[in-house]
């Protein structure tokens, strides 16, 4: 298991951008408010990719840098991968269903 450090930038965020790809059970490391924050990922994720901090409901907004960047299609939960198989970017002209 390793720790990765992770970029989270507003306190809205519900998810960080991983700075190194990590397998399921290492941790990923932010700061929030000014403390040092982890979440345990709970399966491969790439380099760059985002990973949930904060539960996500079905329908629900997902901020990353403090802006919506896309809808969650199905629950995430804490420690998950988000990207393009369970999210939808209305904004871009996509379609959440």
């Amino acid at each position: 298991m390793k720790t990765i450090n992770a970029i989270h930038v507003n306190n809205i965020d519900n998810c960080v951008t991983l700075s190194g790809p990590a397998d399921a059970g290492d941790t990923a490391v932010y700061i929030e408010d000014g403390g040092e924050m982890a979440v345990i990922v709970q399966e491969p994720v790439p380099i760059w990719h985002k990973v949930a901090v904060k539960p996500v409901q079905k329908g629900s907004e997902i901020y990353k840098y403090g802006a919506v960047i896309g809808i969650a299609l199905e629950d995430i939960g804490l420690g998950r991968h988000i990207h393009v198989h369970n999210t939808c970017s209305p904004g871009a002209g996509g379609r959440c269903v």
